[in-house]
């Protein structure tokens, strides 16, 4: 059994869509690294507000970290520290679960 509290990042993606206005098609990509894990979207128009932004931090945990513009093209930077999880094993021989 894995535990996570934290959003899937499909589901996060979803949410980001859903929460900050694209006036055009954008892309996405993501990236990790040991502690943090990272999506950057890519917009050449959008629109996002203070109160959209701290909806999405409670649901999904992310947080804007960084805008990055150039050419009318911007990246917007979300981050959020991996969460850690653990597997549990059911011992059959003794019954206990052990994390692996």
């Amino acid at each position: 059994m894995i535990h996570s509290t934290q959003l899937e990042i499909d589901e996060c993606v979803t949410w980001i869509k859903h929460l900050i206005s694209f006036k055009k098609d954008c892309t996405w990509k993501y990236a990790v690294n040991k502690e943090w894990e990272f999506l950057i979207f890519i917009a050449n128009d959008y629109y996002l507000e203070l109160n959209s932004l701290m909806k999405l931090g409670n649901i999904t945990g992310l947080l804007l970290i960084q805008i990055k513009s150039h050419d009318g093209v911007a990246e917007l930077w979300f981050g959020r520290m991996k969460e850690s999880t653990q597997i549990l094993h059911k011992n059959e021989s003794t019954g206990y679960k052990t994390s692996v």
